[in-house]
């Protein structure tokens, strides 16, 4: 832009209220380190400083522009860098983003290119409506920068996703303007409520242009709804076995109608030979023979009584008992998944009799 650049031809920058013009060519516009705090200004002062600050700043852009002419690029180097501290502080006091423009062209002139890049497309983002000389002149000085850096968009998901670059914050997505960079690698972070972190090393290149997408996946959320276990599952309550009772007893009968025919008859028997010793008196004989006949009806009776316990034990054991174990071994198995009794060993009874005595035979297994 060279000498076309003068705060006053930048009066279509808005950037200050017409005052009265400071000297153009003052020596330096920045305060020496050493002085002392200034008071605070109002708006007005602030205005006025900052023109004067940018009238100082052109005057050391044309300084440095006329060195270089000359060929002498420290000289030029010394007066844009003091014409961007008067540019920055300008911009410090009244922050109109018009004044990006010159502290565009200054970091342009010293070689600053990623802040010259930076700075252009912040004054044609930022600025409402800049004079069209002025956006197109930014827009030819941004494409002749961009040959000395790299630009990046970023274009990340979800939005509101802080952006870091080196561990340094960028700001969130969507990032307004694009990135300017040095060659060089670059690691960017990306992190975000919900959302897994993220990080991704850029290698840059001078003169390349690009778009990167990042998106971040969400982080998975296990909801583990508490359940109470299930009830124990209810006793199953078997019926007991069928009572072996009533067997005992007839066993007990039936033993005990056999033990009293076994003693009657033996008896009976003895009487028996009582009778028949004629050794005896007659008396002797009768008695015996009386007794005898009375023992052996007793015997008789008590046969008979084991017949009919015997019988009515047997009939017992197979038409009640043994139907009875047999459904409950049935219904047991079932419960544990087992078959059904196909077959259980029955118990053979059977009655004993002889002449001189008699019994019960049992043989089996209850």
């Amino acid at each position: 832009m060279g000498s076309a650049w003068t705060f006053r031809g930048a009066a279509a920058l808005a950037v200050v209220c017409a005052f009265a013009a400071g000297a153009a060519a003052q020596e330096d516009p920045t305060p020496e380190p050493d002085a002392p705090e200034e008071p605070a200004m109002d708006e007005a002062q602030a205005k006025a400083a900052a023109r004067k600050l940018l009238d100082g700043g052109d005057a050391f852009l044309k300084k440095g522009d006329y060195y270089l002419k000359r060929k002498k690029p420290n000289d030029a180097t010394a007066q844009y860098t003091r014409a961007l501290a008067a540019y920055q502080k300008a911009y410090e006091l009244v922050p109109n983003p018009q004044i990006l423009f010159p502290i565009a062209i200054a970091e342009d002139k010293l070689g600053q290119y990623v802040d010259a890049a930076r700075d252009y497309r912040r004054f044609l983002s930022q600025v409402t409506e800049p004079d069209p000389t002025l956006k197109a002149d930014a827009e030819k000085r941004l494409e002749a920068v961009k040959v000395h850096v790299g630009v990046i968009a970023l274009q990340v998901t979800p939005e509101g996703a802080q952006i870091a670059m080196n561990g340094e914050p960028l700001g969130v997505a969507p990032l307004p303007d694009p990135l300017f960079l040095d060659a060089g690698n670059y690691t960017l972070s990306f992190t975000a409520d919900g959302y897994q972190p993220l990080e991704q090393t850029l290698n840059v290149e001078i003169g390349s242009e690009s778009e990167r997408t990042f998106e971040l996946v969400p982080i998975e959320v296990k909801i583990e709804i508490p359940t109470e276990p299930p009830p124990p599952p209810p006793a199953v309550v078997l019926p007991s076995p069928p009572s072996k009772l009533p067997l005992y007893l007839g066993g007990a009968v039936t033993i005990g109608l056999i033990g009293g025919a076994t003693v009657t008859g033996i008896l009976a028997k003895g009487r028996e030979t009582q009778f028949k010793d004629e050794s005896k008196s007659a008396q002797a004989r009768e008695d015996a023979r009386v007794q005898g006949r009375r023992l052996a009806l007793i015997t008789d009776g008590l046969i008979a009584g084991t017949v009919v316990a015997a019988g009515v034990m047997t009939f017992y054991y197979f038409k009640v008992y043994r139907p009875k174990v047999r459904g409950f071994h049935d219904r047991e198995r079932a419960r544990e998944g087992g078959a059904a009794l196909t077959a259980i060993p029955k118990v053979q009874v059977a009655p004993w009799v002889q002449a001189d005595g008699g019994g019960l035979i049992i043989a089996g297994e209850l």
